[in-house]
């Protein structure tokens, strides 16, 4: 892996997502303002759902970006994630997305003037970027990385209905979400469950699995929903998953999520860390996400950590 170095050493791209929830001319101009002492190359504007990846791309290639600036939520940070793997580019994840789970687990607040006041502290006190593990999914033919959780069955028949309805989610954002994964649940008490195996081990049954590389799992406002306390930036990923069909399971992990974790000592959850890989096997399909983002239904889903990742922490003490 490329070694990490100083960002304000490095020319500076901004991608930015004019879709995400507080993105609007004005903190563009402001991030754009902010940042041309500290060497702006770019400011690039995503045009549809993966675009941000191959902006990302454009970045390094053309105007040698070595720090990649996003203006967006989790799903357009994730997208220049997949990019950034191994190539020595650090990623600073602004928020200006719905729920920006990802910015926040590294440090940046939730006000995106702030963020970006805060970014210029860091990149004046030749702050080094930090390496994190992030996630791959591996369904239908492709690989979509994931930076803070992917999900196969509930949460991803759930956030399939939430895109599906996107008024909903404006008007009453995560509460919508929560809603979504009670229907989506009780829609999953009807189907046949998973085969899950995890680092080649012994496959066993499952009704869903949730897969984090950081916690919490998700946010609701400001409350932290800590599904999978096993999660974290180590190179490996947390997963935690369902047992039996009924509504039981999910009810059980979303109370102890919010109260404590005492929901992983249940006999209706199963948890763990993978390594290497999980596989999941389906013979009805099953819906896959990654970030909040629907992938479609599949019979096999391969996740696995992916290392090398480097990103500008908010909360990391200026080196010395």
């Amino acid at each position: 892996m490329t070694e990490p170095r100083h960002a304000a050493d490095h020319p500076i791209a901004i991608l930015v997502n004019p879709r995400s929830t507080a993105a609007h001319p004005g903190i563009t101009e402001y991030a754009t303002r902010r940042l041309e002492p500290f060497g702006l190359q770019a400011v690039l504007t995503t045009r549809q759902r993966g675009h941000a990846a191959e902006l990302a791309r454009l970045a390094m290639k053309e105007h040698d970006a070595l720090t990649v600036v996003t203006l967006g939520g989790d799903g357009t940070a994730a997208e220049a994630a997949g990019a950034l793997v191994d190539t020595g580019a650090a990623l600073a994840p602004m928020p200006t997305g719905s729920t920006n789970v990802f910015a926040r687990t590294i440090g940046w607040p939730m006000d995106a003037r702030e963020a970006i006041d805060r970014l210029v502290r860091v990149l004046e006190s030749g702050q080094r970027a930090e390496a994190v593990t992030i996630g791959v999914v591996v369904a239908g033919g492709q690989e979509r990385p994931f930076i803070v959780n992917a999900g196969v069955g509930i949460d991803a028949e759930a956030a399939d209905m939430v895109e599906r309805h996107p008024d909903m989610k404006r008007r009453i954002g995560q509460l919508w979400f929560a809603g979504a994964t009670f229907v989506a649940a009780a829609r999953q008490a009807r189907r046949t469950p998973m085969k899950v195996s995890v680092d080649h081990g012994t496959p066993f049954a499952m009704a869903s699995m949730s897969i984090a590389c950081t916690r919490p799992y998700a946010y609701f406002r400001t409350r932290a929903f800590d599904l999978i306390p096993d999660a974290g930036h180590d190179g490996t990923l947390g997963w935690l998953g369902s047992v039996g069909r009924g509504m039981s399971g999910p009810a059980v992990a979303a109370a102890g999520a919010f109260t404590g974790g005492w929901h992983l000592d249940s006999p209706r959850i199963a948890h763990g860390i993978a390594a290497e890989e999980i596989v999941m096997e389906s013979a009805d399909g099953v819906a896959v996400q990654a970030d909040g983002e629907p992938l479609g239904r599949h019979r096999r889903i391969v996740v696995r950590p992916a290392k090398g990742l480097l990103v500008l922490r908010g909360d990391a003490p200026p080196q010395p």
